[in-house]
């Protein structure tokens, strides 16, 4: 009996120095994982390799996304002929991308439901519609009397980019004259408008809300 105590011991050491030694080996693979990606992410054969995924993207007309990667790119070295080659394309693809994006807003939006992540809430007034007009100028915010047909104009907010890159590294939202910052894009499955406030502007820079986001859906009338 003691013998087969001594032998468990012996056992229950062995395989936890065993378990010791593979979560040490463990660690070091993925440290030297780790330090291979930051070489190699830093270097201009990581730059030339997403530049090419750019202009793939180009050929497929997806300007949007040729223009995120591009400007990445120059974030990874502006200094080097890679990285300045990018960000020149990047900001002649700009204005492209923008006023594309405006194109495909303009009409005129029903709003439906507004909320966030946590939750929406219908829209269930009866007396009153709540309109958004999109044109290639401006947003024009309405409140229409169901009966009369009458629309009220709220407010009109520029069709204005902030200045100021997101966490993708996109300039492909709205500021409004209070400084907040909208995001707006179709979902093309549903073909509603989503309008989120990602953040506001402010003499830093930009902040961005990454979680619980207002944000207010319209149908196209």
């Amino acid at each position: 009996m003691i013998t087969n105590i001594f032998f468990n011991l012996q056992q229950k050491s062995s395989n936890h120095k065993y378990v010791k030694m593979k979560n040490i080996i463990s660690i070091f693979f993925l440290l030297i994982l780790n330090i291979n990606y930051a070489q190699n992410y830093g270097s201009p054969e990581y730059q030339k390799t997403r530049i090419d995924e750019a202009m793939y993207c180009i050929k497929n007309n997806e300007l949007e996304r040729a223009t995120s990667i591009l400007y990445s790119v120059n974030k990874i070295n502006s200094k080097n002929e890679l990285g300045k080659l990018a960000l020149k394309k990047a900001d002649s693809l700009l204005p492209i991308v923008q006023q594309k994006i405006i194109r495909n807003l303009i009409g005129t939006w029903t709003l439906f439901e507004s909320g966030s992540n946590w939750g929406f809430k219908t829209e269930k007034d009866t007396l009153i519609k709540k309109v958004l007009i999109i044109t290639d100028k401006n947003f024009q915010f309405y409140e229409q009397n169901l009966k009369t047909k009458e629309n009220k104009l709220i407010k009109t907010e520029k069709t204005t980019f902030t200045k100021y890159e997101d966490m993708s590294d996109n300039q492909f939202d709205f500021v409004f004259t209070d400084k907040s910052i909208w995001a707006f894009f179709i979902n093309k499955e549903t073909n509603v408008l989503r309008q989120i406030n990602t953040g506001e502007e402010t003499d830093e820079g930009r902040t961005e809300i990454v979680c619980g986001n207002s944000e207010l859906n319209y149908k196209k009338d």
